[in-house]
Order: structure tokens, then C-alpha cells, then sequence
């Protein structure tokens, strides 16, 4: 196994990159995680390390520090540089110090890193290709029909980050012996998880009347009990019923319906026999639509005019059907491409809608591409955000977060970690560090001045203030306020000017 030691002061970046992918079955195997330069030099000194996956730039000791020390020791394993999509001075600068490849912290995903760790297997370890471990071999089944699903969570990174790092016994053991539990499926159903990402249920069917409405109610019931008991909400994609024997291609049906999902709205499912036509044409579409997306997420936007209006030239001459299951493919790509870019797909639709029925609801194609072109642009506006909020830190963009719902009682620092993708404990420290106070500190110096702006500029009464700034008890607020001014809010108030 390749020994593998990440460096990254992002937590979320660690619980990504470990949860992803079967770092086994890449021929990998993680024996360190370090939040600073100087914790994976002191490691690095001690251990034996094949490979360092490394972020550039991190508080004390950068990736850059830390590379020029190990070569300076002798010690340097090969190196795979994490960067921002901005830093491309900094790699060259990894480069020159001996860094063999690096990786865009917005293309983390399960295809680019299984393709760079399968690559320095073969070019740089020359290693055999390992043998898979026993999870990775499907349940044997008894011979029969079967019908099969492939669950996809949806916001993984974030849902993961909720679990800590342990994520098979926090989160993927949980989901399986909730299944187990659900009486229908006892002696019918074998599920399965692949990764703590995706999870493969195998139905056998003994009677084939009613199975596709079966197949439905069994996907909604599993879905509901995760949503339920552990917040947790995956698509689906649905397979036609196949005998035993052939039940590896029904679940390769089944990935590709997943790409589908987002077209039906959160919690989607695709199913064989309502979208097995799209299915294909997605598989045969789908890399044409990536120029465009390129240009609209900001990798060349002196491009965009070029590549959309060539795409939308593809679109003359198609008939309605044919029409229509185009611009599907292209949103179902667009669902898929986004997350490299840090995007949510619900973020540039958030009236969640079902696409197959509002692409239907057009009277002409000539409305449907107006549609699709407003609809571009809003993808083009948010994609444009996120690389604007991409560039501020984590602790900024909490204080933002924290300075416009202040007034919600309901904020705290959980609510906080999450929107920024920390954890409690990390964001506490970091964020004292940077800003030289607590959190619950700067919340309360917050609350605390928009207070005494509606004390001097209405005539609100004091309780009324004491909800309006966030507070769910006037006492408390009270003795906030004291404790602060050294005077009460009812005394403030009458004060000269």
C-alpha cells in the first residue's frame, strides 16, 4: 500500500478527500491527517511516507514551507499540491521545489482524485493493481428477477462534515441497520453500501404485476426513513427487473439514471422505464455540453458567446422530442459539472422544480430557448458569486453570515460551522484567532448595537427591541445589555445625547 500523509488546515478538506473514494482499492492508504506544515514535518521526519497531499496555503508553516524543508532533509515523498483555483504562482512555485502533480480544490470529486491516485500507481509506484476488499464485491444472490437501486446522498461534503471523520461506523452502519429494520424488505431486499456516498439495494421479485409502482413506494419508504431518523436525503435511480445473472448491468443502469436526478428536484428518482431514452441520450450528449459549461463557470469567458451559440445551434433541426431531451441533458451535466465549481444545482433553481414537466408546459421551442437562455445566465450570475465568495476566508464569510441574521434567535455556532462547512470546535478556534474575540462574544456585540440604535430611534417598547436584535428572554437581554454599557436598557434610553 502507498503510505499517504494530507496536510490541510480546512477539516472539510480532509473529511472529502477520505470519504470519497476506497482509498484501498486505489492502492492508498492514509496513515496521517495534519491541520498544520509543522505537525506533517514533525510526522514526516519520524515515519516512512510514500505520498504527501498537501494544501498550498495554510496559517504558520505553508505547503511551500513545508516541501522546501523536506527536500532540505531529504525526506521529501512524492507530492501532490492542493490548490485554490486563483494560486496558479504558488504551483508553478510547488513545482519548482519537486511537487509531481496538483489538484484544484473545486475539482475534488470521486472521479478526478480515484484518477490521480490510479495514475501515480501506475506511472510513478508501479504497483498491481490491488485486490478489491470483500465490501467491494457485491452480495451474492439467489437465482430470481430482481429489480435494483442505486441512493446517492445529496450534499455529501456537508452531510459527511455533520458525522466527523469515522463515517462508516457514524454514518454508513446507521443507514444500513435502519433499512434492515423496515419489515417489507426483511427476506426480499439485500442493501448494500458501496461508499459511505452510495448505497445499492438489490429487490427480488417474485411477482411481476404492480413491481414498477413497488419499486417506487419500497425507493420513497428507504428515503423517508434516512430523511427521518438521520437527516439525511439521497436521489435514486431504478432499474427495470433483470434475472440474477444480469444484475451488474442493471446496476450500471442505475448510475446512469442518478446523473438524472436533479431533473426531477431534491430527492429525485429516475427510473428505467420512464428515463432509460434519456439515459442514453445523456450518455451520448453529455461531453458536448462541457465547453459551454466551462465558459459559463468562468474558465474563459471571452469564449461564452462562441460555445453557446454553437450549442444552441445544435439545437435546429431536432425535432420536439428530440428538442427537448437536449436541453434535459445539458441541465442534468450542468447538475453534475457544477460541483467542481462549488456550486449547488438548487442554488441556481431554487424553485426546485421537475424540468420534464416545465419543458413540456412550453407552447414553442422558441419559448423553451428563451427559457433555457435566462436560464444560463442565472448560472453564469451565481457561478460569478461563488467565485467572488470563494475568495474570502471562512471566518469572513461567517461574520457575514452572522451580521444578517443576527436577529434570528435560532443562530448559534453550530448553524454557523455549518453554512461555512467547519465543524463547532474548529470555527470556534479559528474564529477567535482571527477576530480576537469568541463567537458568542461578537454575536452579542452585534445584537447588542442594533439594540441601542432602536432604543434611540424608536419607541419600540423593551421587550419588543429584545426580540427584534435576537433575543428569546427580555432578563437576558437585560443583563446582556448591563453587563456591556453598565447601564440598563430602559436607563440608556432616557439619557441626554
Amino acid at each position: 500500500m502507498i503510505r499517504t500523509v494530507i496536510v490541510d488546515d480546512d477539516a472539510l478538506v480532509h473529511v472529502t478527500l477520505r470519504s470519497l473514494i476506497d482509498w484501498e482499492r486505489c492502492g492508498c492508504t492514509v496513515v496521517e491527517d495534519c491541520s498544520s506544515g509543522a505537525q506533517a514535518l514533525a510526522y514526516l521526519c519520524e515515519h516512512p511516507v510514500d505520498l504527501l497531499i498537501t494544501d498550498i496555503k495554510m496559517p504558520g508553516m505553508t505547503g511551500l514551507e513545508l516541501m522546501a524543508e523536506l527536500r532540505r532533509n531529504g525526506c521529501m515523498p512524492v507530492t501532490v499540491a492542493l490548490s485554490g483555483y486563483d494560486e496558479f504562482g504558488l504551483v508553478r512555485e510547488a513545482f519548482r521545489l519537486g511537487a509531481y502533480d496538483y489538484l484544484l480544490k473545486s475539482s475534488i470529486n470521486q472521479e478526478t482524485v480515484a484518477r490521480l491516485l490510479n495514475g501515480l500507481r501506475e506511472k510513478v509506484f508501479h504497483t498491481a493493481v490491488p485486490v478489491a476488499p470483500a465490501r467491494e464485491s457485491a452480495p451474492n444472490l439467489e437465482e430470481g428477477d430482481y429489480f435494483a437501486v442505486v441512493f446517492r446522498m445529496e450534499r455529501f461534503e456537508q452531510t459527511a462534515q455533520r458525522f466527523g471523520g469515522n463515517l462508516k461506523e457514524r454514518m454508513e452502519k446507521p443507514m444500513l441497520e435502519l433499512v434492515r429494520q423496515i419489515r417489507r424488505l426483511q427476506g426480499r431486499a439485500v442493501l448494500w453500501a458501496r461508499n459511505p456516498s452510495r448505497y445499492e439495494l438489490y429487490y427480488h421479485v417474485r411477482n411481476r404485476e404492480g413491481v414498477q409502482s413497488t419499486a417506487l413506494s419500497v425507493v420513497r419508504q428507504i428515503q423517508g426513513v434516512w430523511r427521518d431518523f438521520m437527516n439525511v436525503d439521497t436521489a435514486a435511480g431504478v432499474s427495470g427487473v433483470v434475472p440474477s445473472s444480469e444484475i451488474q448491468g442493471a446496476i450500471e443502469q442505475c448510475g446512469a439514471l442518478c446523473r438524472l436526478t436533479v431533473l426531477r428536484g431534491p430527492g429525485g428518482i429516475c427510473a428505467q422505464w420512464e428515463d432509460g431514452a434519456l439515459a442514453r441520450a445523456y450518455q451520448a450528449q453529455a461531453a458536448d455540453c462541457d465547453g459551454l459549461i466551462s465558459a459559463l463557470c468562468g474558465d474563459g469567458d471571452g469564449q461564452l458567446e462562441g460555445k453557446q451559440g454553437l450549442w444552441f445551434s445544435s439545437l435546429k433541426g431536432l425535432e420536439d422530442r428530440a428538442h427537448a431531451r437536449r436541453i434535459l441533458v445539458l441541465l442534468a451535466r450542468l447538475g453534475e459539472r457544477l460541483e467542481d465549481y462549488g456550486v449547488d444545482f438548487f442554488q441556481v433553481f431554487p424553485e426546485r422544480t421537475d424540468f420534464h414537466q416545465l419543458l413540456r408546459e412550453f407552447e414553442s421551442r422558441a419559448e423553451r430557448e428563451l427559457w433555457l437562455r435566462n436560464a444560463l445566465r442565472r448560472v453564469r450570475e451565481v457561478c460569478a458569486e461563488g467565485r467572488r465568495e470563494r475568495q474570502k476566508s471562512p471566518v469572513q464569510r461567517a461574520r457575514e453570515f452572522m451580521e444578517d441574521n443576527f436577529a434570528n434567535p435560532e443562530l448559534t455556532l453550530r448553524t454557523v460551522a455549518d453554512y461555512v462547512g467547519f465543524n463547532e470546535k474548529y470555527l470556534s478556534a479559528r474564529f477567535t484567532k482571527e477576530c480576537g474575540c469568541t463567537f458568542i462574544s461578537c454575536l452579542n456585540d452585534l445584537r447588542l448595537r442594533r439594540a441601542q440604535e432602536l432604543l434611540l430611534q424608536t419607541d419600540m417598547r423593551i421587550y419588543e427591541v429584545s426580540e427584534a436584535v435576537g433575543y428569546s428572554s427580555v432578563e437576558h437581554f437585560t443583563h446582556m445589555f448591563k453587563k456591556k454599557l453598565c447601564i440598563s436598557p430602559k436607563d440608556f434610553r432616557k439619557r441626554p445625547e
